[in-house]
């Protein structure tokens, strides 16, 4: 319960502060050391959380009213980096990036499978550096059944990965590079809008198909083009071949959606803070990383919970107001230590809803804000932890 409590900041700070909210006390004692705390996880596997988490879907997915995109179960795959403290036992496992310029870090790559509809994690990994984003969304395929729609940015195609979704029955969106493939081009210098083409394995995407024990046959696949709103043109790549059911003019507005893939690595790395780790050894970070993907998922299932409030609160004003994550965020911390003694939880979760939903944003359409590009190796040290 300590480990899904946000722990950002100092650990016996942390310690004292999540015990004084579990006794309702009026000062923060030292009730356990922090050397008797990182005794005891040492025999806490990390899974548990992934259990906590997977049983949180299953019983959500079945309970709550579940958004879908045309009857279809929407997930995005995308990935990250994280910034790991530079231990000897941890950089064998993951690895170090090596800057042009300075000295080596020790990275992990993630990848999350995201319900970008309903703001849930389905599936996270956390592996070595040197690994790539395609060979991380293998591991994700699992997790993956018929009905799902899969999203994925313009680093992700590959004509072995597609027959590896071809063969489970599971369709997917991806954005195309304009100069990589030769449908493609061909496609722009025709001037098509919609088009279903075939995809014929080359001899190398043989070998690959073969190397990742897929069968590499030929492919019909769709092309729709999407015009922005900067005059750029993008090239979306699809399984979804009915036009009737599946109009071309609808994939513009469905691949935006994967743009709250994005906002979600922001609340995991900015508003979570997950690179601060609360330990420096190998199972801290993987307990660090689960504990915070399944206090996400919580805090974004509750969320949910608090807009359908908020909708109906707001239904008949200008903007339509949605619930600020990151107040949400903030007001979980010690939520758990307060949970341990919560006579009623039922009544528990739904003052947390009702607060959830008495902070709300307006949802302003149109506004957009450049992003920051570039390399960013901030990160953060452990032996000088916050305060506060």
């Amino acid at each position: 319960m300590f480990l899904t409590n946000l722990v950002k900041g100092a650990l016996q700070r942390e310690l004292n502060e999540f015990f004084q909210a579990q006794r309702r006390s009026d000062v923060s004692e030292c009730v356990i050391t922090k050397s008797a705390f990182c005794a005891a996880r040492k025999k806490l596997k990390p899974s548990a959380f992934v259990e906590l988490s997977n049983h949180l879907l299953r019983y959500w997915y079945r309970m709550a009213h579940v958004k879908r995109w045309n009857g279809l179960d929407l997930r995005s795959v995308d990935g990250t980096t994280l910034r790991l403290p530079d231990i000897q036992e941890i950089i064998d496992r993951f690895g170090q990036m090596e800057p042009a310029n300075g000295r080596p870090v020790t990275m992990a790559r993630v990848s999350h499978l995201y319900d970008p509809l309903n703001s849930l994690v389905h599936d996270a990994v956390i592996e070595p550096y040197h690994l790539d984003e395609r060979s991380l969304l293998v591991k994700h395929l699992t997790a993956l059944t018929p009905g799902c729609l899969l999203l994925l940015d313009a680093g992700y195609p590959a004509f072995w990965l597609f027959m590896l979704f071809h063969e489970r029955k599971i369709d997917w969106c991806v954005r195309m590079p304009l100069d990589g493939w030769s449908v493609v081009r061909a496609f722009l210098a025709a001037g098509h809008e919609d088009r279903i083409v075939t995809l014929n394995p080359t001899a190398t995407q043989r070998i690959e198909c073969g190397e990742r024990g897929t069968i590499a046959k030929p492919l019909r696949v769709r092309l729709v083009r999407v015009l922005l709103s900067t005059g750029e043109v993008e090239v979306l790549m699809t399984s979804l071949l009915d036009s009737e059911v599946y109009p071309a003019t609808a994939f513009g507005d469905l691949y935006y959606l994967r743009w709250g893939h994005e906002e979600h690595y922001k609340r995991f790395k900015s508003r979570l803070e997950v690179e601060r780790w609360s330990g420096r050894t190998l199972l801290s970070i993987y307990q660090d990383f689960y504990a915070k993907v399944f206090t996400l998922n919580l805090t974004m299932a509750l969320t949910n919970s608090a807009q359908k409030i908020v909708d109906v609160i707001h239904s008949d004003e200008k903007h339509p107001k949605q619930v600020n994550v990151t107040n949400a965020i903030c007001t979980m911390k010690n939520a758990f230590a307060r949970m341990i003694n919560s006579i009623n939880l039922e009544r528990f979760l739904q003052t947390l809803i009702n607060t959830f939903a008495r902070i709300v944003e307006p949802v302003r359409p149109l506004r957009a804000y450049p992003r920051n590009m570039g390399v960013r190796l901030h990160g953060y040290h452990t032996c000088y932890k916050p305060c506060t």
